[in-house]
Order: structure tokens, then sequence, then C-alpha cells
């Protein structure tokens, strides 16, 4: 278990996440205090604020942790502020070169989220913290599902999704084992499948090591299935349809046709199949290399133990909505991507702190306050 250590009116202080454990409940504060991310308070600083000195009236890193501690708490920006005890704001570095608490108001907090990072600032500060939560992790599982950000039935802007029989917006969500790593917003009736390209562009940005990406049937194509094995190196697990069939195309035959056929710009017939489908999907026969990827998972005796991972997903989108506010009820309908991705870095951070701290029983924040 790390220790953390803090000078506050010339006294070091040393702890440890372990001290706590035993305790019924502890301040979201305590918790966050052993959380480490200066090297993303410091991009933020280099890449949304200029050089006037009186922009680091506060610390990145605090103001981020503090809104972690607004949506753990659901509370507006001024009762979050209040809601501090100044055990609390110390904890969160609230202090000045004085030693002499200095909160920010609600309206410098709001400020802070809304305007100065906004959705660009926010969407960076994820993709960082799914890299650094990819290098603390040793799974090599990732999985994609959407869930519904549940609206108010008299929202006029929410669609009504007749599945889940509510008006929603969508998130999609990528978890490397049970880690959230990545989010991407869309309106309540949005394909799953067209968000796709989009989470594996993120995974192979953050150097994800894979060696499966798991779906249900509503990703289900043969971009897909290319997408997923050429961009990423890993196996894709995509639940098909009960009366899915072997497509010819996509025999080891007919492989070697198209392959042999485009001779003239490189195709080698007897090279291993690896190097023979990425010629495929690099000529533009990018289907056809993802219905013999298919073909291969009808024909695995193992494909269905390794769909059953998939079923984790819907069980970390209910601690995620036990733990932050995780819908869309009150927020104005320009500031709904925004807030949604707030309330999913503030879990991203909160788990980020488990594993910096090696805390064994993950995704459980029920004994803090």
């Amino acid at each position: 278990m790390r220790k953390n250590s803090m000078l506050y009116k010339g006294v070091l202080f040393e702890d440890s996440l372990d001290n706590y454990f035993s305790r019924e409940s502890t301040s979201i504060c305590q918790f966050l205090y052993f959380l480490c991310i200066d090297d993303i308070a410091k991009h933020v600083e280099r890449t949304f604020y200029t050089n006037k000195s009186w922009h680091f009236k506060y610390s990145v890193s605090s103001m981020i942790k503090l809104f972690v501690v607004k949506c753990f708490r659901n509370l507006s920006y001024d009762k979050t502020i209040s809601s501090l005890t100044e055990e609390e704001a110390i904890l969160l570095s609230f202090y000045d070169e004085n030693d002499h608490i200095k909160l920010p108001s609600g309206g410098t907090l709001h400020h802070f989220v809304k305007y100065r990072l906004g959705e660009e600032g926010v969407n960076e500060i994820m993709m960082l913290l799914g890299e650094k939560i990819l290098k603390l992790s040793s799974a090599k599982e990732a999985k994609i599902d959407s869930t519904p950000l549940e609206a108010s039935r008299y929202d006029k802007h929410a669609d009504y999704n007749s599945h889940y029989e509510c008006k929603m917006d969508k998130a999609h969500i990528t978890m490397v084992g049970t880690y959230p790593v990545f989010m991407t917003h869309t309106k309540g009736v949005a394909g799953d499948s067209p968000e796709l390209i989009t989470h594996i562009e993120a995974l192979k940005k953050m150097n994800a090591d894979l060696d499966l990406y798991s779906a249900d049937g509503g990703y289900d194509s043969f971009l897909n299935h290319s997408d997923i094995w050429y961009h990423l190196d890993a196996k894709p697990i995509i639940s098909y349809a009960s009366n899915a069939v072997i497509k010819k195309e996509g025999e080891e035959e007919r492989i070697n046709h198209w392959v042999n056929k485009k001779w003239r710009i490189g195709g080698d017939v007897h090279a291993p199949m690896e190097n023979k489908l990425k010629f495929l999907y690099e000529i533009g026969r990018k289907e056809q290399v993802g219905m013999y990827l298919r073909n291969q998972n009808m024909r695995d005796e193992a494909f269905d133990e390794q769909y059953k991972k998939r079923a984790e997903c819907e069980k970390i989108h209910g601690y995620i909505k036990g733990t932050v506010k995780f819908d869309i009820r009150r927020v104005r309908n320009q500031s709904r991507k925004l807030y949604s991705l707030l309330s999913f870095i503030s879990y991203q951070l909160l788990v980020l702190t488990e594993m910096q701290n090696k805390v064994g029983d993950k995704n459980s924040f029920g004994r803090y306050f």
C-alpha cells in the first residue's frame, strides 16, 4: 500500500489508505488524498491555461478532485464547497503558502469544468486516465456495451427508447477487465455499431495490449470484426445471430483466390494467413476479412466461454450509476454530453485511486461519504 506525505504548518504527516479500511465510513476527500494525478494536472495547465499567473490561483489537481467530490456527493457547485470541512479542504490541498484554508467559490469550480476544460479538455483527461488504467491493469480482455442515461419522462429533448421503455441518451463504454477506459455519448435511439470505430481508435491511441474485444449482437458486422482485428491485433468476440451461416467468401479458398488475383500489387498466396488478411484489408476487402474472422468464431468451441466475460458490463454500469450521477435528469440539453463525460471520468479517477493503492476490493465505494 502506497504512503502519502504532506507538510502542513511545519509538520510532516504520513498516511496510508490501508489505515481506513477498518472504518465503517470515511470521507471521499480522505480517499482522494491518495490519488496521484500530477502528470494529468500538468498537461491541463500546459494545454488549457495561459501563462498568466492568476490562472493558477488553485491547484489543477485539487480542482479535478473537487469535481469528483461534487459528482460523488451529487451536490450543486455551491453546496459542494459548503459541504467541505476544514480537514477535507486540507486533504484536497486547498491551502496557501501561509497554510491558510483557501477554497474556490462554486462559480469558480463551475467555470473550471465547463469553460476552462469543456468537452475537449474532459475528453483529453479521459484518454490520459484510460492510458494510466491500462498500464496498471494486467487484463487483456476488452468489452464494449451501451447503457441508458435516463431523462425525465417530460423531457422534450430526449429520445424515447422502446427497448428500455424510457426517454434517454446513451453512454457507450469500453472496459478492460472491470475498468472503464473510454466513453462516447449519443442520443437515445442511436445505433451501437457506428460507435465502435471511435472506441477502437481510442484504444489504439492508448497503446492497449489486448487479446480479445467482446461485444453483443448490436455490433455484429463484418467490418467491425475486421476493424478490431486489424487495428488492435485482438480477436473480435462478437455475438452472432442464431441463424447466422458460414460465409463462403470468408473461406480459405476464396481468401487465396483474391490474394492471387491481386498478385500484381503484392498479393502472395504462399504467405501466412495473417499476412494475406492484412493485405486484403489494406486493399479495401475489409468485409471479406470480417467474414473469415466470423467464420472462425462460429467454428471455435471456446467462443461461448470467451463471450461470457462480456456479462461484466452491466454489473460495472450499475456500479457507476450507484456511485456518481449518471443520468441526464435536470441537465440542460446543451450540457448533457459534457456532464455525462465528467461523471464518467470521476468514476475513472475513483478506480485509478484503488489501482494506485492496490486496493483488493475493486469498484467498492460504499464506505465513503
